[in-house]
């Protein structure tokens, strides 16, 4: 989302207005050892009325345990979505469900450098995991009673570094936003079964490295 770059250099401006000469050091930026993150993009989107649905990260809640010069990073999402539909097509009685469990995980590690009282830079690396099952179902009532299930597993890993801009608004509140260089490799596996019958289809893998720009606003609270 284009307005992250300006809050990011609106924050910039104000924490100029707050530094002195002095050298802050990594102890006077957090004052405590953990930090809970929440991607606030969309809700800031829907509040500012500039295009929300944007976001593109794939994480919810990020989790820092901050250990002095470098910090631990984790951050993870999941999906579940269950639908069960029933409608007529054709003069024909049909059936459909849809279930799906996607989940993506992050950790790693991250070094600091203090830019000002309430400005920190910081860079580090991270390991990516992620885990998809997809399973959808079609009973046709009117054709023999056929039931068709087609089911798709996606596993995939990755690693890459990454640099993150964070804002303090207080010892407790902070903002964030990050630029990441990520390589990923998945692998995904599909069969069908009709009738109890299942057919494997080929397996399907892709390669792909992935520049992600600070398009994604995080809300941390420290504790």
């Amino acid at each position: 989302m284009r307005y992250i770059y300006v809050i990011i250099v609106l924050l910039a401006g104000v924490s100029g207005t707050f530094a002195q000469e002095k050298q802050y050091a990594i102890k006077d930026f957090y004052l405590y050892k953990n930090e809970l993150g929440i991607n606030v993009t969309n809700v800031i989107g829907n509040l500012l009325s500039l295009n929300p649905n944007t976001d593109d990260s794939p994480y919810g809640v990020t989790f820092r345990r901050h250990f002095g010069k470098y910090s631990f990073r984790s951050a993870f999402n999941f999906n579940v979505k269950n639908t069960r539909t029933q409608d007529f097509f054709q003069n024909n009685f049909i059936e459909r469900k849809l279930n799906i469990f996607n989940a993506d995980l992050r950790a790693g590690l991250e070094w600091h450098l203090v830019l000002s009282k309430r400005m920190m830079f910081s860079y580090g690396f991270d390991i990516l995991a992620n885990y998809g099952k997809e399973q959808s179902e079609i009973l046709d009532f009117n054709f023999n009673g056929t039931t068709f299930i087609n089911k798709i597993n996606n596993i995939g890993v990755g690693t890459g570094p990454m640099v993150r801009l964070e804002f303090k608004l207080s010892d407790r509140i902070f903002f964030s936003s990050e630029c990441s260089l990520y390589g990923f490799y998945s692998n995904s596996t599909q069969s069908l079964i009709t009738n109890g019958v299942e057919t494997d289809e080929p397996d399907k893998s892709t390669t792909n490295v992935d520049l992600k720009l600070p398009q994604t606003l995080f809300l941390n609270i420290a504790f």
